[in-house]
């Protein structure tokens, strides 16, 4: 004797799909509190709008002592390649919170004649 296949499939459950509750707490802090351009700073709260005036101050110390950047007068008839600052909040092992500023070229703009003039330094292997 041969059994016998069922053909009806389980019912669906009727009750409501949520996460467990021991991720609502992931989820806040996954919120993205980092402004996403130099105008959305003026949003935030005087204490964090000092913070991140510091380390864009800092980011363009570095920049400037590192000599890749520097203030000049463009020649009539030249465009300029725009930048953007990027923010993020760094959280340190010991919980210390640092804000970070680095300043990116919008290299997408820059036009075909001006590929010659594109500076990228590098390191050489024996000088580390």
């Amino acid at each position: 004797d041969m059994p016998t296949r069922c053909t009806e499939l389980p019912r669906k459950s009727t009750r409501e799909r949520h996460p467990p509750d021991r991720y609502q707490a992931s989820f806040v802090c996954q919120v993205n509190t980092e402004p996403s351009n130099f105008n959305e700073i003026k949003l935030y709260p005087a204490k964090d709008q000092v913070a991140w005036q510091e380390a864009m101050n800092r980011e363009l110390k570095s920049l400037r002592d590192l000599e890749v950047y520097e203030d000049v007068k463009l020649p009539p008839g030249e465009h300029a390649i725009g930048c953007k600052w990027v923010y993020k909040i760094k959280t340190g092992v010991d919980g210390t919170v640092t804000h970070k500023a680095r300043l990116v070229a919008q290299g997408f703009v820059q036009s075909d004649r001006d590929y010659d003039e594109v500076f990228a330094p590098s390191l050489r292997a024996n000088t580390l």
